[in-house]
């Protein structure tokens, strides 16, 4: 009985762990910028929705192997070193097939009612256009959330009688928000990332409470589908934390693992000194198992299977390892996808 159970061990000891070898899927139109956001549509797994840092918004019909653009009545930014169609973020409405919002650069939110073919302006009301981030729960369709640059947070409520944005910020330390996370069994709780910290809402955004330790320069947030107590965030800074309840206490998960160039030295010229900082900008969960976390910065993709204790760097096949986007499908087998600097779409199947 010994040996067998020796042997047994043995076998498990020595079974190989999963190699990642990305497979790049598409380089969709224009060749330059990158994905800010993957949206997969929750019933057809096969069409995808990408917002875009320069060709706007584009869809696929074949799980990103070939791209049309949708940018008819988006605004398109003059000539010079920001111009373009820069799409920062998009949210498809969970109860009407074909009504899509898309957030600009600087040009506010833009809605869609027949799959992206035109657009239409949504900003009475609207304090700031720099947008960064959406949120809308798949239970409460009729509340849409959007994350800016400066202004904080903004609430649409369709079913009011007089739809507009409303800015709620009461309590907000900081209105320079990156990112948001809504959990998935409570309508009312936000999880939102901004310069100052993470801060938190259990009203649905009526109020705000403020995280009083965690990361500072919060640039992405994921909550565990199976346990929301448990979050990981993502910095400029610090890294990659993690929280196991609900954000009152954090610790450093990674290490030195994190390090690459700022954010600010980005685009700084070959030759030009950059400064390295322990960043994270890109956090996705495994649906099915979620102690595989996945995490992304400009020097690649990570990837973790005992929910963020150790990390293993995974960038064979990465023709451009500058990571801006994670995006986990939800069906079986998962595929996980990342979206790189030089206009790429890269894919692995999780086995």
């Amino acid at each position: 009985m010994t040996f067998w159970i020796f042997l047994i061990l043995t076998v498990l000891y020595v079974l190989p762990i999963q190699a990642v070898e990305w497979q790049l899927v598409a380089e969709y139109p224009g060749r330059e910028g990158w994905i800010n956001q993957l949206v997969i549509h929750p019933d057809k797994p096969d069409v995808f929705f990408a917002a875009t840092e320069g060709a706007g918004v584009l869809l696929s019909e074949d799980a990103g192997k070939t791209w049309t653009p949708k940018n008819q009545g988006l605004t398109q930014a003059a000539e010079g070193t920001v111009s373009g169609l820069h799409v920062r973020c998009l949210a498809l409405d969970p109860n009407e097939e074909g009504t899509m919002y898309a957030g600009m650069a600087a040009f506010g939110v833009f809605k869609t009612t027949d799959g992206g073919t035109s657009w239409s302006t949504m900003n009475e009301m609207l304090g700031d256009t720099f947008t960064k981030v959406m949120a809308i729960h798949p239970d409460k369709p009729d509340t849409l959330y959007l994350g800016t640059d400066g202004g904080g947070i903004y609430r649409y409520k369709f079913d009011s009688e007089e739809p507009k944005w409303e800015e709620i910020i009461e309590g907000m330390k900081n209105t320079y928000v990156k990112t948001m996370v809504m959990i998935p069994d409570n309508l009312d709780v936000i999880y939102a990332g901004t310069d100052g910290g993470i801060s938190m809402t259990n009203n649905g955004g009526d109020s705000w409470i403020n995280m009083t330790s965690g990361p500072r320069y919060v640039l992405a947030l994921a909550v565990n589908p199976e346990n929301p107590k448990i979050i990981y965030a993502g910095s400029d800074g610090s890294g990659l934390m993690k929280s196991v309840d609900g954000g009152d206490s954090w610790v450093a998960v990674g290490g030195d693992i994190w390090l690459t160039k700022g954010m600010a030295d980005e685009f700084a010229a070959p030759g030009e000194d950059s400064m390295t900082t322990p960043m994270v900008s890109s956090i996705a969960i495994n649906p099915v198992n979620t102690s595989i976390v996945y995490a992304g910065n400009p020097s690649g993709f990570f990837r973790s299977t005992d929910a963020g204790e150790t990390w293993t760097q995974e960038n064979t096949g990465l023709s451009n390892i500058n990571v801006k986007c994670i995006k986990v499908s939800q069906n079986k087998p998962v595929t996980v996808y990342t979206g790189t600097s030089g206009a790429k779409l890269f894919s692995y199947v999780e086995e």
